[in-house]
């Protein structure tokens, strides 16, 4: 490793260590005032919902009253979490990385007639290496982006979300590396792919498709959001960030705490900030930490169209 990547490296865990660990967390949540809200009468929608951040969202829902419409590929760990409240979870199982099974996810949804108060685009991946799924998209692109927007494009044009419905987006500060680039999305060139930058350009993908929706949507009354969860210990760090959990292991956030922003603006929707706000720790942040991730040639209209035209590749089925 070079002298320039180690600074790079040095500057941002050192920027950025005590803000992302439970010690920020612990350090703010000192002065938040308690949630009270009961959901009962709301529907949320939590894709990846059986596991780490996603179940810690599934279950605060479910637990101050929410009807809750899981959405994840595992059929036994969905219909573990059904039982848990078996009046008020409608499970749905589909593989989120590919788009043939999200869109029966979203007409699933559909034709449940349950109208959403809430959906958190929570499934996501990081990978080492490069994998394609089966319909030849990179996986971890096709996970953390591509079928964000398919599911929630057919939610939208279907008019399933109920009024002043709530849509968040589960980002992560690695999107902090990476300007908005098509160029890079979906990279496939095992020379050119790296994991960790592919899943900075696609989490940063998600805070512009929250401009994009807002600019198209928020007039019907609905609430875009792109957030943070803070450095929590997941599964997926675990499998793909052994080096950086070995070392950070104790002030990791647990998966309730990476949890807290989501269910924070699913319960309050705050309009005190913009689309371009990266929300984190229950405020609005600059979605840019460095001014070269600001300079970009797309725009956020610009990668709707890619991501359309790219879904617009698989039939229906």
């Amino acid at each position: 490793m070079d002298i320039a990547k180690l600074r790079k490296i040095a500057g941002f865990y050192g920027r950025f260590l005590v803000s992302f660990s439970a010690i920020g967390y612990r350090a703010r949540a000192l002065a938040w005032p308690r949630l009270t809200a009961d959901l009962g009468g709301q529907t949320w929608a939590v894709t990846g919902a059986t596991g780490g951040i996603g179940r810690a969202i599934a279950d605060e829902a479910l637990r101050r009253g929410a009807t809750l419409v899981p959405i994840a590929r595992n059929p036994d760990k969905l219909a573990a979490l059904a039982a848990s409240a078996p009046q008020r979870v409608f499970p749905v199982t589909a593989n989120l990385s590919l788009v043939r099974e999200t869109r029966q996810a979203a007409a699933a949804v559909i034709a449940a007639g349950r109208r959403i108060d809430v959906l958190v685009n929570n499934v996501g991946v990081l990978l080492d290496d490069l994998t394609l799924t089966g319909e030849g998209f990179e996986t971890s692109y096709a996970t953390n982006l591509l079928n964000h927007f398919v599911l929630t494009e057919a939610l939208l044009a279907a008019d399933a979300f109920a009024p002043g419905a709530a849509i968040i987006n589960m980002a992560s500060g690695g999107m902090y590396n990476a300007p908005l680039t098509l160029d890079y999305m979906g990279m496939k060139d095992p020379a050119k792919y790296v994991g960790v930058y592919a899943y900075a350009v696609h989490k940063r993908g998600q805070a512009e498709l929250t401009r994009h929706w807002h600019a198209q949507h928020a007039a019907r009354g609905l609430h875009f959001y792109v957030m943070h969860p803070g450095w929590a210990d997941t599964d997926g760090v675990k499998t793909s960030l052994p080096n950086f959990r070995r070392m950070l292991r104790t002030v990791l956030r647990t998966d309730a705490q990476g949890a807290d922003t989501a269910v924070w603006l699913g319960i309050t929707r705050p309009t005190s900030a913009g689309p371009e706000a990266f929300w984190f720790d229950r405020a609005p942040r600059d979605a840019h930490a460095y001014a070269r991730t600001r300079v970009t040639r797309h725009t956020p209209e610009d990668l709707a169209r890619f991501l359309a035209g790219e879904a617009a590749t698989i039939p229906a089925a």
